[in-house]
């Protein structure tokens, strides 16, 4: 029976073992030399990661996509940037085209993720990025519908022709249930700046027993409540 590290050890970052968000691969690309001029917020919402776009590059061009009944996207203010309307499967753009999309905690939502995740493939552009976020224990909310290991959704990009560069731990799932439970009382709002309680244990243990990153990484992501990826489209 093959562990997760086997799976998932090519993938698993070595160099600190900190929980993040979606935005550090944000802000990961935006501060990179060859940083890209137009990126897809896939599940706009709000259209919030706009200004964080910006904040880097203040000519950047963002469109956002969403289904046209999402409940974050209609409290969008009208106006400002574009965002476009679709199906759900098929995105409204030129094979090859888009050298980025972002994508915070949406997939736990898509009703046809393989069917999605193969319009990524079509759309980026080769040496493309997906980045973003999604779930592995985290309870219903706003029509949710599935949860990640990071294996399945390894499986899931390849399946659609992309390459799982990195995957990194996010808050962990017994503070995502607890906060649930809650009614997501506001005290629960800090771990996605902070490090989660179980993912201190984890830091602790890992402290105790000397173990290097990609292990800490490893036992993070085995039990978080929400991972971030960085996928890429291969270039021919």
């Amino acid at each position: 029976m093959a562990t997760l590290w086997e799976l998932l050890k090519d993938c698993i970052p070595d160099d600190h073992a900190r929980q993040v968000t979606s935005r550090y691969y944000l802000d990961e690309v935006m501060r990179s030399p060859g940083r890209p001029d137009r990126v897809v917020d896939l599940g706009c919402g709000r259209g919030t990661s706009a200004a964080l776009f910006r904040r880097y590059d203040p000519q950047l061009r963002w469109v956002g996509v969403d289904i046209r009944d999402s409940p974050e996207a209609r409290q969008r203010t009208p106006g400002g940037d574009p965002v476009l309307y679709y199906d759900g499967v098929r995105l409204p753009f030129s094979s090859d085209r888009v050298p980025l999309i972002y994508s915070h905690q949406v997939f736990e939502h898509v009703s046809h993720p393989r069917e999605l995740l193969a319009e990524i493939g079509r759309v980026l552009r080769p040496g493309g990025l997906f980045i973003g976020s999604t779930s592995q224990f985290e309870p219903y909310h706003s029509y949710s519908l599935w949860n990640y290991t990071p294996y399945g959704f390894r499986v899931l990009v390849e399946e659609a022709g992309l390459a799982l560069q990195e995957i990194r731990p996010s808050l962990d799932g017994i503070s995502l249930i607890m906060r649930s439970y809650d009614d997501r009382a506001p005290e629960y709002s800090r771990y996605w700046s902070e490090e989660s309680p179980l993912n201190t244990e984890i830091d602790t243990w890992a402290k105790k027993s000397r173990r290097r990153p990609a292990l800490v990484n490893l036992r993070k992501l085995t039990y978080c409540g929400q991972f971030a990826f960085r996928v890429t489209k291969s270039a021919p």
